[in-house]
């Protein structure tokens, strides 16, 4: 038998994104799903509402790259970016931003999939996003 078990870390805990009107914030689970990568690309799935991330290394890193590694604190990495922010919630209106929100995120092969369908403070679900 064959199982494709993805073992949980009490030490990390959750891949968790927070999204705020400022940018983005990476926590320690998060910035080990993608192997502590010196820049990263971020990108968005309109249809799926899912922000994808992906890391890449000083050689592969272009003008599309977001420096990453190095501004770690604390066990946290903050991207400023506004305007990431803005391209995303033009697609995700029900996202209200007074506070940041805390997103899930998984691993799928190489990229980081930051699901905005699945908040990870539960009782906040209603005021994040609106169900169908």
């Amino acid at each position: 038998m064959e199982f494709n078990v993805e073992w949980f870390s009490p030490n990390l805990g959750t891949p968790i994104v927070s999204l705020a009107e400022y940018g983005i914030v990476f926590n320690k689970a998060s910035i080990v799903a993608l192997d502590s990568p010196h820049s990263i690309k971020l990108g968005f799935d309109r249809e799926n509402k899912y922000i994808i991330v992906v890391g890449v290394t000083e050689s592969e890193a272009t003008d599309e790259s977001i420096i990453f590694g190095s501004k770690e604190r604390n066990g946290y990495i903050r991207i400023n970016n506004k305007d990431f922010v803005r391209f995303v919630l033009r697609y995700c209106p029900e996202i209200k931003l007074e506070k940041a929100k805390r997103f899930l995120s998984r691993k799928e092969g190489e990229f980081l999939v930051v699901d905005l369908n699945s908040p990870a403070d539960i009782n906040e679900n209603e005021d994040t996003v609106e169900h169908e």
